[in-house]
């Protein structure tokens, strides 16, 4: 492992060169990762390896979906899902909205864009009106992006869904999958998007980042939330993973509103 962190740098550098800027991820998360696929292949030496690579596009295809880190779930973290639905009637009513828009920064195969789209449906229901809602759910890997925009998935997935939300939202195709019914997947919109190279999206309401930041290093991390602070509009709503926190240095960017749920407010 400690020869593979020494060459994170020439790893970084052949996948640039292949089109996949990883720039800002943590060595020893890319080691880690690198090795696994290693393992899997058999390859005894990085040099084979990054030949492998250069070679062949599916086990580049591979090695993306790792760095990904493309393991979801519908309303993974149930309760601050719950908490994050408040914070976001709140901020409609306090705006009284009638146009709202929120990105799904890193939304791996579509688990939490789809898991918003249904909030915000479940919301209008609630609150007795309907206001146009858009969900802009963005990510690097494109064959995530792809699998996502089917709206297709496996019970595992759905482990948190309520059975009331289950049967509304979604059409059983056959006993273990499930799919996402058109009136969820017509507020979502995939692209492509690199949240360390590419500008931030903008005008938002909220965003959604969660467990995306614990994998870049604490001067990406800073980067990436100058860039969501800058896609929010006053007062937009930023929701972290549980593992993820708003630095005490940036604390004249974001406003706590719920610290246990990590969410913030933007100053």
């Amino acid at each position: 492992m400690t020869s593979l962190i020494l060459d994170v740098a020439r790893i970084k550098k052949v996948l640039k060169e292949l089109g996949v800027d990883i720039t800002g991820y943590k060595d020893d998360f890319v080691a880690r990762r690198v090795r696994a696929r290693m393992l899997a292949l058999k390859v005894g030496s990085l040099e084979h390896y990054l030949d492998i690579l250069k070679r062949n596009r599916e086990e580049l295809r591979r090695l993306l979906d790792n760095l990904s880190i493309n393991v979801s779930e519908f309303f993974r973290d149930p309760w601050a899902w719950t908490r994050f639905r408040t914070a976001l009637r709140s901020y409609i009513e306090r705006k009284k909205l009638s146009v709202l828009r929120i990105w799904s920064a890193g939304c791996s195969h579509g688990e939490e864009p789809y898991t918003i789209a249904i909030i915000l449906l479940e919301l209008m229901e609630e609150m007795g009106r309907r206001f146009l809602a858009r969900v802009y759910a963005t990510d690097v890997d494109q064959d995530a992006l792809r699998n996502a925009s089917r709206g297709v998935y496996a019970l595992q997935s759905l482990r948190n869904v309520p059975p009331r939300l289950l049967s509304k939202w979604f059409v059983k195709l056959s006993p273990t999958t499930y799919m996402v019914k058109s009136e969820v997947r017509s507020l979502v919109r995939f692209r492509r998007h690199n949240l360390i190279t590419d500008p931030p999206l903008m005008f938002m309401d909220a965003v959604v980042c969660r467990n995306v930041l614990i994998y870049f290093s604490r001067n990406v991390q800073r980067l990436v939330l100058r860039k969501i602070h800058r896609a929010l509009n006053p007062r937009g709503i930023l929701f972290l993973g549980a593992s993820e926190y708003i630095p005490e240095d940036m604390s004249d960017l974001f406003r706590t509103v719920d610290a246990r749920a990590r969410i913030y407010e933007k100053v």
